[in-house]
């Protein structure tokens, strides 16, 4: 398994398509970020092996799909944000539940739905999920596609950032760069 996905990832065509190969391996558990590193490792050369030793980090950190990544990257990092657990088995055997990004610590999980592991026929057992959360433990749900995380990351993150600090959250988001709605709302309050 492991050398069919470094074998796939050294011939993509593009860093996107590799980076999906990989992620899409450790997302269903074909395999692991370290075996898929030491089989890399083990080759002369390889193209692109600076970017896998890159999302295998990632993955490491409970990244599994690219519109995690890119939570990660454009909201989280990019703005500041602590840095949420990602994708941690959570509750009983035959009742495990993984919450994409968990900030324990301040009451929040954010739920990123890509339309592979969040279709939208399954949007009643999302609901479910989530209202388990405020019921069971209190918890502050925030739900995300693609829109608010890749064409909206900078309003994204200012609304993670209120409600984190809603769940006592001391830190300021900062902006990621001039043209940031994070800057462009500091500047006009």
């Amino acid at each position: 398994m492991e050398e069919t996905v470094v074998d796939l990832v050294d011939d993509s065509t593009t860093a996107e398509r590799a980076i999906d190969v990989l992620l899409r391996a450790c997302q269903r558990r074909l395999t692991t970020a370290e075996k898929l590193r030491q089989t890399a490792d083990q080759r002369k050369k390889m193209k692109r092996r600076r970017l896998l030793h890159d999302v295998l980090a990632e993955v490491h950190d409970g990244v599994l799909s690219i519109l995690e990544r890119n939570y990660r990257r454009d909201v989280e990092i990019a703005h500041g944000l602590p840095r949420g657990v990602r994708n941690q088995a959570e509750g009983v055997a035959g009742r495990r539940r993984y919450r994409d990004v968990r900030y324990r610590k301040f009451g929040v999980v954010v739920e990123l739905d890509g339309e592979a592991a969040h279709p939208a026929h399954d949007q009643d057992r999302d609901d479910i999920r989530d209202n388990e959360l405020v019921e069971i433990e209190g918890t502050r749900s925030l739900r995300y596609g693609w829109k608010p995380v890749v064409g909206r990351a900078c309003a994204t993150a200012a609304q993670v950032a209120r409600v984190l600090k809603q769940g006592g959250w001391q830190g300021n988001p900062r902006p990621c760069g001039p043209e940031c709605a994070l800057g462009q709302l500091r500047r006009s309050a």
